[in-house]
């Protein structure tokens, strides 16, 4: 009786033992399975999106310059009108808001092409596609809808006035000329002689860029062959039939642009020195309050060309190049004001 008791016990413990070392096998091989579903998975690449760096501050201002909540305004704005794609199809595998983010990277960073499609794991035409629509939707929507032919009246420009233009208080806009270089334009020898800068010994092109008093971006130009002088800018861009009787502008030697002035219209620029040995006391206080007011367009044209898609303007973007000088200028509004006493009276995190 005891010896068959032993028995069944050796028996029951043979199976559960036989049963252990099964499962122990099968545990073994499900993980060698995800050992080698991990390893797969790790080896594949992950398409950079806007999630990724949505919530860190200083990726988006690297990408894009442009804070978070920027970029969240302009992505919702955008998407409430539809896209025609340049190539006449629609890249579905990425959101509208990952096509932005796309297109900003390449306006702030000029990643080549195929670095973006590397990045985002797709193709150079894809990325084409994405980008040139984008830039013609940012400008319609922004440039064309918001900023062109709505540079902000004298009153507007009074209330945000800061002191630095305590002098200047008529003062409605504050120009600027500022060149890009660009790739030598063909065979044409008309055209590389027009666009030949004698200032920067470059091909160029040239645009007058105006900001308020605030330092906001109102007034961009197209961009014309570097070899236009600036008074000829103001008066082919028909800048002037924006302003009315009683508005002043600000600007530099190079903008003589008295005799086209409309009736009403006066000009503040820096007194020359002609014969004069030197400036009389008066004169130096007269430029000096100038350059003091002037500095914001400067560091407006600064900024702009932060840009680095303006570094240089190659062939492919020749034909487009307005659209993207002009969509960069319009996003400097989006960055933090220019001017310190501005920004200390708003808050951007409403």
């Amino acid at each position: 009786m005891v010896e068959n008791e032993v028995a069944d016990e050796e028996h029951n413990y043979m199976q559960s033992y036989s049963s252990l070392v099964l499962e122990i096998k099968e545990l073994e091989k499900q993980i060698a399975y995800l050992q080698t579903e991990m390893a797969t998975l790790q080896s594949q690449k992950h398409p950079l999106t806007v999630a990724n760096v949505i919530d860190n501050e200083q990726k988006m201002l690297m990408y894009t310059s442009l804070k978070p909540q920027m970029f969240r305004i302009i992505d919702s704005t955008l998407q409430r009108f539809p896209l025609v794609y340049v190539d006449s199809w629609t890249p579905s595998a990425f959101s509208r808001t990952d096509q932005l983010f796309m297109t900003l990277m390449k306006l702030k960073l000029n990643c080549p092409f195929l670095d973006l499609a590397e990045r985002f794991c797709t193709s150079k035409a894809t990325i084409h596609n994405i980008i040139i629509t984008h830039v013609f939707a940012l400008h319609e929507v922004f440039f064309e809808g918001m900023m062109e032919n709505n540079i902000p009246s004298l009153l507007k420009c009074k209330a945000s006035m800061p002191a630095s233009f305590g002098d200047f208080n008529c003062c409605r806009l504050v120009i600027d000329a500022t060149e890009v270089t660009q790739d030598v334009p063909g065979q044409d020898m008309t055209a590389q002689s027009q666009t030949y800068s004698s200032y920067k010994n470059r091909h160029t092109v040239k645009s007058v860029t105006g900001v308020a008093p605030n330092g906001a971006v109102v007034y961009v130009s197209k961009l014309y062959p570097g070899s236009t002088s600036d008074v000829a800018i103001v008066k082919h861009s028909n800048m002037l039939a924006k302003l009315s009787p009683g508005d002043m502008i600000l600007a530099d030697k190079g903008f003589t642009i008295h005799s086209i002035l409309p009736q009403g219209i006066h000009l503040n620029i820096p007194p020359f020195l002609k014969d004069k040995g030197q400036y009389t006391p008066a004169e130096v206080q007269v430029c000096r309050k100038i350059a003091r007011s002037r500095i914001h367009v400067e560091r407006v044209n600064e900024r702009i060309k932060n840009f680095e898609i303006l570094s240089h303007i190659p062939q492919q973007f020749r034909h487009i190049s307005t659209k993207i000088f002009q969509v960069c200028a319009m996003l400097v509004n989006f960055q933090n004001p220019m001017i310190a006493e501005i920004a200390n009276n708003y808050s951007f995190d409403q």
